[in-house]
């Protein structure tokens, strides 16, 4: 199972947030169906991670991300992809997948392909 972030319920491209994302789509990596789900984390890097390390879930990607959260995911044994700032759709990522084409960060790359960016929350006010 992958987490990919979402702006919306009903979105179904990329978010370019991932702490401050108020949904992940869970996509099953064998059958290409996913499930929408509220980000518990939202508002925080740290807390987000922790949400997606704590689901059914053995990767993740992103279009913008921080070193720490890296780090944490890949310490709890996540694989983490990088979109390379492209909007893909979940269909997209998903054929990705399916080729080995998903790019894969890694010590070696994550200093070129990590940046937390700059974008403001979005999650809903609790």
């Amino acid at each position: 199972m992958i987490a990919i972030p979402l702006d919306k319920k009903e979105s179904t491209t990329i978010s370019e947030l991932y702490g401050n994302t108020p949904y992940f789509a869970f996509l099953d990596e064998e059958t290409g169906t996913f499930k929408v789900v509220e980000n518990q984390g939202c508002g925080d890097g740290m807390n987000t991670a922790a949400f997606v390390s704590d689901k059914n879930i053995d990767s993740t990607i992103f279009y913008y991300m921080g070193e720490k959260v890296y780090d944490y995911l890949e310490d709890k044994g996540l694989k983490v992809y990088s979109c390379l700032k492209t909007h893909y759709s979940i269909d997209e990522i998903y054929m990705q997948l399916l080729v080995n084409k998903a790019k894969l960060v890694t010590k070696e790359n994550s200093s070129a392909l990590l940046d937390s960016g700059n974008s403001a929350c979005t999650c809903k006010a609790k």
